[in-house]
């Protein structure tokens, strides 16, 4: 993990692209972590997003109420993705 200033990562943008690839950047403001860059493969930008979506996460909430836990790799499979 590794925490830097906006100024400095607007600065050498490129090197912490870089840096993230090995570890999560996290970045601040004022002092305060605002955002946090991570290094995503194209393969894994589907998971990446389905994860953050809060509909999707609804809609796994209620199959978790209604059947008890489920996967994710569980609930694509049931539903033929």
């Amino acid at each position: 993990m590794k925490i830097a200033p906006m100024g400095e990562v607007r600065n050498n943008f490129s090197k912490y692209l870089e840096t993230a690839e090995e570890e999560p950047v996290f970045v601040t403001k004022n002092g305060k972590i605002t955002a946090v860059i991570e290094h995503i493969e194209d393969r894994d930008i589907e998971d990446y997003l389905l994860e953050r979506s809060l509909r999707f996460r609804k809609m796994l909430d209620k199959v978790k109420r209604e059947r008890g836990s489920i996967s994710l790799a569980e609930y694509r499979k049931s539903r033929g993705i």
